[in-house]
């Protein structure tokens, strides 16, 4: 902190000076000069000061967001609704054996879902998944893994709408949706600071966990080089009942910068291993009603002996040089390889109104999925008479690779019983699993291509962005009649006008294009490849600045494309000839209300309905799992500087199952509260930080909507908390 003595003293030396320079008889003196020293107080020593300079007042978001290969830009200039989050944020929110879900949390228009299994999760009813997540610009590693560990993860930039325009080559394999409404960006911590931290937490479930982050910068004859290693060892027992979980990692990030490039090399492998870890249920339709939510603290498969293993490695490296004033270029690229070997139930656990299991199949799975990607662009900064251009063109390409092979069993061959009364297991389920023996059996292998082209338009009070990708998609399947090229464009426009620094008002269009999928056996049109998917997104609304407060109010509508049973005289076909439409206002807030209180969060009200169904009997009807309300409000208090404690509720309105005859099958609202505290002290000369948090503090149990997945819906976590302390050496 600023030393006080020396201040007052420079305070009085001032006056002096100016009442001698007002005196009539004054004689003028030349002194030597008074240096006042003083530090500005540092919120996280783990980044840099240059990194803490863009964080919004509270320090839980960014001034500033990542939008795909324009790179940074100023969150009143982008034409989408945006969420920037901090390094205090992601340790704050997601724990040090937390998860991004947590994080994710904290956007209204985002429902995170509660498997530990995977990151699915929806954004304005529709269903998104580890597709969507960006690691240091580089897409394609979090698909059907459990997502990525945070204790790397420096920053998330969560850019609502298809930004697939915006970043490069659009993957296909994202899930039901064929397009998904968000852009996850992570960003790793970088060696820009001198740290040597440890870290020690206890969940209260026999859960330990260790983890090291030590960096170095100024390396290197011209000290432009740093260094930073970070590890974790996490093992013990989980909040529902006999599960468990082991998770080891360790990650190098290597970082060279000057004025003119900067460059980063980021490398490391993971392990993460679950026990007893499903939450996620299948309900049947042909009842009427949804059957209430079982006791949440309760295992619903064997803890333990089902389970799901992910490990494997992960790399990145960026590039960016400067070759004038008016040219750069930079380059993107990574490479990674997971397996995931699991012993779960195939369709998630499927239950009728009673909650009785309903033909449940188990199922032995290897998975494994390897990934390429490479991008290369140039940046262009000129101007047109009054416009200033930022113009960009990249090339990327990526390479896929997925093995599966599996083994099911018959319907209820091992697994019976019901959600309330308890689920047993025939004792010959124990020799059944054999995925630690399963080998790699060829699911398909996709590259792709894209031309992305860019330009960020300047003048005056208006900012224009124009977008384009063209995306050439190269695809072999299993069967030798599953091999598919396609080509397609996704357009983005957007504008901003910003009347003054405090208001600004903009406009946008998305399209996002993905291949078709296969029709599966049982149709006429058996093994067809259906026609593209178009996720077409519209959003207007404004960004307003008042004292230490953000809030941005947008009106969204998308459609989206549907594949729907078509009755035809000759037989039943599958075709994209529905749709689903998504329309409804998002409102968020962040910021400092006054010097000791921090507000985070907003609410969103959702339109969805179904239009062009089968036979037209159910056009009109909510999408399933869709909720009208969801609601995020965080309050956070700082007594002091070294304090805070925050609460955050997460509101989600009733949702709605389709049954059959336009039965609509009601799931309750839900309501959970979490608190999270944060202290910074001393052991002696030794800065540590304490952080504990509670999630869902009531306990109360209730279903978790699953939008896009038809009648899933997941149980929800109970009661969590953990405690930590870290300590820099």
């Amino acid at each position: 902190m600023v030393n006080r003595k020396k201040v007052f003293l420079s305070m009085l030396v001032t006056a002096c000076l100016w009442g001698l320079g007002n005196s009539a008889e004054a004689q003028v003196y030349n002194l030597n000069p008074i240096t006042v020293n003083g530090d500005r107080y540092r919120v996280d020593a783990s980044v840099s000061e240059e990194e803490e300079s863009h964080w919004l007042p509270g320090n839980y978001e960014r001034d500033e967001t990542h939008v795909g290969i324009l790179g940074d830009k100023d969150v009143m200039k982008v034409p989408y609704t945006t969420a920037s989050f901090t390094q205090k944020a992601v340790d704050q929110f997601a724990p040090p054996n937390g998860t991004v879900q947590e994080v994710l949390a904290n956007v209204p228009s985002v429902r995170i879902g509660t498997s530990p299994i995977k990151t699915d999760f929806s954004v304005r009813g529709m269903l998104a998944n580890g597709s969507a997540m960006y690691l240091n610009n580089v897409p394609g590693f979090f698909i059907m893994a459990s997502g990525p560990m945070t204790n790397y993860i420096g920053r998330m930039d969560v850019l609502v709408g298809p930004a697939a325009t915006l970043t490069g080559s659009v993957q296909s394999y994202i899930g039901p949706d064929g397009g998904q409404p968000v852009s996850i960006f992570m960003y790793t911590k970088r060696p820009d600071v001198n740290l040597n931290r440890f870290t020690e937490s206890y969940s209260g479930y026999g859960d330990w966990g260790e983890s090291i982050d030590v960096s170095r910068t100024g390396l290197g004859k011209d000290s432009s080089w740093g260094v930073r290693v970070y590890g974790q060892y996490d093992k013990g027992g989980m909040s529902i009942t006999g599960s468990s979980r082991k998770r080891r990692d360790i990650f190098v990030d290597i970082e060279h910068k000057n004025e003119k490039s900067d460059t980063n090399f980021f490398v490391g492998s993971f392990d993460d291993r679950l026990w007893g870890a499903e939450r996620r249920f299948l309900m049947d339709t042909k009842g009427n009603k949804i059957p209430s939510a079982p006791d949440a603290n309760k295992s619903y498969d064997d803890p333990h002996f089902m389970h799901q293993f992910d490990y494997g490695w992960l790399m990145t490296l960026n590039h960016e040089q400067k070759i004038n004033d008016h040219f750069s270029w930079f380059l993107n690229a990574g490479m990674n390889e997971t397996t995931i070997r699991r012993f779960i139930y195939r369709n998630q656990i499927p239950i009728d109104q009673y909650g009785n299991l309903e033909g449940a199949s188990l199922w032995s799975q290897h998975f494994l999925m390897e990934n390429k990607y490479g991008q290369a662009g140039l940046k262009a900064f000129f101007n047109t008479g009054a416009l200033e251009h930022t113009f960009t063109l990249s090339v990327d390409r990526s390479w896929r690779k997925h093995y599966n092979a599996k083994r099911k069993d018959k319907a209820g061959a091992h697994a019976y019983g019901n959600i309330y009364t308890g689920i047993f297991y025939r004792s010959s389920m124990y020799d059944y699993d054999n995925s630690d023996k399963l080998g790699n059996t060829f699911m398909y292998q996709e590259m792709d291509t894209g031309l992305n082209l860019t330009d960020d338009i300047k003048s005056g009070k208006w900012n224009i962005l124009l977008a384009a990708n063209r995306r050439h998609g190269n695809y072999r399947g299993a069967s030798s009649s599953d091999n598919v090229k396609d080509d397609h464009w996704s357009p983005t426009f957007g504008a901003s006008y910003a009347a003054n620094d405090r208001f600004t008002v903009y406009g946008s269009y998305s399209k996002a294009v993905t291949r078709g999928q296969i029709v599966d056996a049982g149709y006429m049109n058996e093994g067809e490849r259906l026609k593209p998917v178009e996720l077409e997104q519209k959003e207007i609304g404004f960004k307003y600045k008042w004292n230490d407060v953000l809030a941005t109010l947008a009106y969204f509508d998308m459609e989206q494309p549907n594949a729907i049973d078509v009755n035809r005289t000759d037989g039943i076909y599958y075709e994209m000839n529905g749709k689903n439409r998504y329309k409804g206002i998002d409102f968020t807030v962040v910021g400092k209300l006054a010097p000791k209180w921090t507000i985070l969060g907003g609410f969103e009200y959702l339109h969805a309905r179904q239009q062009d169904t089968e036979g037209g009997l159910k056009d009109g009807m909510p999408t399933d799992s869709s909720a009208k309300w969801s609601t995020v409000a965080g309050l956070a208090y700082h007594p002091n500087e070294d304090m805070s404690i925050m609460g955050r509720l997460n509101y989600t309105g009733h949702g709605v199952i389709t049954g059959d005859n336009r039965k609509e099958l009601c799931v309750p609202s839900y309501t959970t509260f979490d608190l999270l505290f944060s202290y910074k002290s001393h052991m002696g000369r030794i800065p540590v930080t304490w952080n504990a948090s509670c999630y869902n503090v009531f306990n109360k149990d209730h279903w978790v909507l699953q939008p896009g997945q038809g009648s899933k819906l997941m149980l929800n976590r109970p009661r969590t908390y953990v405690i930590s302390a870290s300590f820099d050496f």
